[in-house]
């Protein structure tokens, strides 16, 4: 083992993360952890370059897009140490409710209804706020036999649980890698989903009693139209990832929907609407 390695941190406009981190998976990055406020990479080899070829793209992605994007970064040398037992370390079983979500070095818990996750280091393992207020959601909104798609499923989290509690469950990603490890997980948890594929909603033609959309607010907004297409008469719809800064305009492009829960926990909001009358 090395004595050192390079670490790269850096820091981009939220509704930019999932770009730049698609482009470090396409330049041959394997993992990426989030924290700090930011993204950390770690290698044995020089990370200039990587730095460096970021830094190109954001300058060019503001030319494209005529809007200043923040961006920073840090290069540093490091001890080097055993990030897998490290990362290990850090990932904690977390209580939602009566779900209990853990990576597959932990224990399951009795009387709770087990989610087994080796959580990605791209997608997250059910801790942010988002993914935590979906889950209190679906426990509260979702029946046995339920169609639902969950949109954007990232570590399959809410597919896993939606399957455990008897739903017929769709999922899909845009990110290949989010597809694969919801696939992983889906077998560590011995569940199945009616289909799951790489590709927006907009692959699929059917209504669902649920559709749990764990996003950003910029794309919820820009799918908006195909959401409320694929609802059914009296369906709900879980809104997430939705900075609170976004959550009145949110609101108002969902206006034609019924507003029945909310939730906020830290800086992120999460809504869920039904759908009454025909739109």
């Amino acid at each position: 083992m090395q004595k050192s390695y390079d670490e790269l941190f850096f820091q981009i406009d939220e509704r930019h993360s999932a770009l730049f981190n698609a482009l470090l998976f396409d330049m041959g990055i394997e993992a990426i952890e989030e924290k700090d406020g930011g993204f950390y990479v770690r290698s044995s080899d020089d990370l200039q370059d990587i730095a460096w070829a970021l830094q190109i793209f954001k300058d060019r992605l503001e030319n494209f897009t005529d809007k200043k994007i923040n961006f920073s970064f840090t290069l540093s040398k490091k001890e080097n140490k055993d990030w897998i037992q490290e990362y290990k370390n850090s990932v904690q079983p977390i209580e939602i409710d009566r779900v209990y979500i853990h990576s597959s070095w932990h224990k399951q818990k009795e009387n709770f209804l087990n989610i087994q996750i080796n959580p990605a280091l791209a997608f997250g393992s059910g801790h942010h706020e988002s993914t935590n207020s979906c889950v209190k959601f679906i426990q509260k909104y979702a029946k046995s036999g339920y169609e639902v798609l969950d949109v954007g499923c990232g570590s399959g989290i809410l597919s896993i649980l939606l399957a455990k509690l008897s739903c017929i469950v769709d999922a899909c990603d845009v990110d290949d890698l989010a597809i694969k490890s919801t696939k992983e997980n889906l077998l560590l948890n011995s569940v199945k989903l009616n289909e799951i594929w790489c590709g927006s909603l907009q692959k699929s033609d059917k209504q669902y009693d649920l559709i749990i959309a764990n996003l950003t607010a910029d794309i919820i907004k820009s799918i908006k139209n195909e959401l409320n297409e694929r609802l059914k008469q009296r369906s709900y719809l879980i809104l997430s990832g939705i900075l609170n800064r976004y959550e009145d305009d949110i609101k108002q492009d969902f206006s034609h929907l019924k507003l029945v829960d909310s939730l906020r926990l830290g800086d992120w909001s999460s809504l869920v609407y039904q759908k009454e009358n025909l739109c």
